[in-house]
């Protein structure tokens, strides 16, 4: 294909995809091939739980590279299916306890929305397209919640997605000749969290501060991390891999020393203590694409919004134990001496 940008002409390779079906067998024989240590019916069997894609993502990081650094197909000296299953069955179990988090989180989070934005307001005035005059599309949001009435009927319907929610229906039947949209604190119950983050980010200035303050966090902050969870969660809702994930909604962390994720570790006492002045910043942080700095947002969030939960001491159990068993959390991005971190305590 041809192009041309400023009068100048490029070729464009097209290239079409020519890989075809293979059998599990053939699946299996070509991973024993390329160097993969396995019984070839188990690894059938495996291959038939989770699928062929699913699995060699887990095997990627132990692909062998030429010399000039790119990726060859083959894989290092004496991997095991056995190793790299145990590490498919820890991320699963990881994407579990994080999304129980992550549902709290944003519960509280829609919670709070809900809360102060009827404060001082009728729960319906969110439900003009004027109300958040610099949000674009905003109609589009509305249009979830709008609850349009079968007046012939003398009964209301909703959109599909919203139908059998026993509180919406109970609206429609009740109220529903009188309002077009739900009230607000309905309204973030089905909305989507995405929604939600948007709704955040296009509340006023006083309403993130309420928010962010109470949540001990500032407002920008907290916009990055809400949608850096957002988009943690999604991977954890669809099975995605996030062990060795390199993430690209990342968040932002004010840089404060007093700031928990801002501490730095200290050989000589062996604790994590408040980083002097001019001190290299951060430890925590530093790998901010990996999975270790949102870890660290839901350990801190999840002191607000659940104080007595044991989630943090289950996490830690969980990773301590899988570390002990030969899983490598350096590939998370966690540093040395996590366990001991201040924002692992309840």
């Amino acid at each position: 294909m041809r192009t041309a940008h400023m009068g100048r002409v490029f070729f464009t390779r097209i290239m079409q995809y020519g890989k075809q079906h293979l059998s599990f067998v053939e699946q299996a024989e070509r991973l024993i091939q390329r160097g993969l240590v396995a019984n070839k019916q188990v690894l059938i069997e495996r291959l038939k739980a989770v699928g062929y894609y699913r699995f060699t993502a887990y095997l990627h990081p132990y692909r062998l590279r030429n010399s000039d650094g790119s990726l060859t197909d083959n894989y290092q000296k004496g991997i095991t299916l056995e190793k790299v299953w145990d590490i498919y069955l820890f991320d699963r179990r990881l994407r579990l306890l994080l999304l129980d988090a992550i549902e709290r989180i944003e519960v509280a989070f829609r919670c709070l929305i809900a809360y102060c934005h009827t404060e001082n307001a009728s729960p319906f005035a969110y439900a003009s397209p004027s109300y958040f005059p610099n949000w674009k599309h905003y109609e589009k949001i509305l249009e979830k919640v709008r609850v349009p009435v079968l007046k012939n009927q003398g009964k209301g319907i909703t959109p599909s997605n919203l139908a059998g929610i026993e509180f919406v229906d109970h609206f429609i039947q009740k109220y529903g000749d009188s309002h077009t949209y739900l009230p607000l604190w309905m309204a973030v119950s089905v909305l989507d969290f995405g929604d939600i983050t948007h709704f955040y980010e296009h509340s006023s200035k006083n309403i993130r501060k309420k928010i962010s303050r109470e949540w001990g966090i500032d407002s920008k902050s907290l916009q990055s991390w809400l949608t850096s969870i957002r988009f943690l969660r999604n991977d954890c809702a669809h099975h995605a891999r996030i062990w060795n994930k390199t993430f690209v909604r990342l968040p932002k962390f004010s840089i404060t020393r007093t700031n928990e994720w801002n501490y730095v570790f200290d050989e000589s006492s062996g604790k994590w203590r408040i980083p002097s002045k001019g001190e290299t910043l951060p430890t925590v942080i530093s790998s901010v694409s990996q999975l270790s700095p949102l870890i660290f947002i839901c350990l801190f969030l999840m002191r607000k919004v659940a104080p007595t939960s044991s989630w943090s001491k289950r996490l830690r159990d969980f990773l301590s134990d899988s570390q002990k068993d030969g899983i490598n959390l350096s590939k998370m991005g966690l540093p040395a001496h996590w366990e001991s971190h201040p924002l692992w305590e309840s």
